[in-house]
């Protein structure tokens, strides 16, 4: 008797026996800053089958920023007895200027699941500057612990380092708008100053008290004293008004109490109609109280009169 294998059931019978796939995991991080502080994020995107662990490190000059947080992403990488979560390694500082982050997941309840999908939080710093250091930060990323242990491990048991490609670290890009992370807008030092060379969020040309991130947020002139928020009262048709200069796209909330730092709210979510707003006081309410601020939502200080 005599079989013959046609094309087809070649095809089957290779198929049949291919090797599993290799997972990948292609790690990366995003880099922000508020002025004072420089945050880190570290994602990444993981193709099936999925991982169960990861491990490495984020590298950063310790002259210019020391860590103030650094928490791996506990919704994701975390391990169960079937019972509860039982805590796993925190963030390790092994030398100065380096973090090891060591992550898992490891679930009794389903113990044959890991994680896949991309933009997958891995871990977030976040960095204090260094005697207010004006340095543009840099960071980079590195396996964990290299030729020590299995780092990225696929829930086929692979190692996924050990296979050439399956795991590769970008850098971390500092986030768009803000290439030297000075918590300015790159947009708004150029309109303002020509360049983003040579400034910082710190720095008050115009001397009227408020630096270069609270002129950003005000939306007034770092250049011109006069601009900065203020706030006018007087008397118009035998109403008093409250007025003050605003900038598009931002809303303010107006208090007013009968001492400083005694305010109750008189009217919030008031969008800006640049380029002043003004507020029409209701009776009693000059009588009853003493001093008013103007709000600047989501930033402060406020402005006080």
């Amino acid at each position: 008797m005599k079989f013959i294998l046609t094309a087809p059931s070649l095809l089957l019978a290779a198929a049949l026996w291919a090797p599993p796939a290799t997972a990948s995991v292609r790690v990366y991080g995003e880099a922000s800053s508020s002025g004072p502080q420089i945050s880190v994020q570290v994602y990444a995107d993981i193709t099936s089958p999925a991982i169960v662990s990861h491990t490495f490190k984020v590298f950063y000059d310790p002259r210019q920023l020391q860590v103030a947080q650094a928490n791996g992403n506990e919704a994701v990488w975390f391990f169960h007895n079937g019972t509860a979560v039982v805590p796993g390694p925190s963030p390790a500082q092994p030398t100065n200027g380096e973090v090891l982050f060591m992550g898992a997941h490891f679930d009794a309840r389903d113990p044959h699941t890991g994680v896949t999908g991309n933009r997958t939080l891995l871990a977030s710093l976040v960095f204090n500057r260094v005697n207010g250091s004006q340095a543009t930060p840099g960071f980079e990323l590195s396996i964990g612990r290299a030729g020590q242990f299995a780092n990225f491990v696929a829930i086929t048991g692979e190692v996924l380092e050990a296979q050439p490609g399956a795991v590769t670290l970008l850098a971390v890009q500092p986030t768009a708008g803000d290439l030297d992370l000075d918590g300015l807008q790159d947009r708004w030092e150029e309109n303002a100053f020509g360049s983003i060379q040579g400034v910082f969020y710190s720095d008050d040309p115009d001397g009227d008290g408020v630096n270069n991130l609270g002129e950003q947020a005000l939306g007034s002139d770092p250049n011109d004293p006069a601009s900065n928020l203020s706030l006018t009262l007087r008397e118009r048709n035998g109403r008093m008004v409250l007025s003050w200069p605003s900038a598009a796209d931002r809303t303010y909330t107006v208090e007013a109490g009968n001492a400083p730092n005694r305010y109750k709210v008189l009217e919030e979510g008031i969008k800006a109609t640049p380029p002043f707003n003004s507020m029409e006081l209701e009776p009693g309410v000059l009588g009853a109280n003493g001093f008013f601020r103007v709000r600047l939502d989501g930033a402060a200080p406020p402005a006080n009169r």
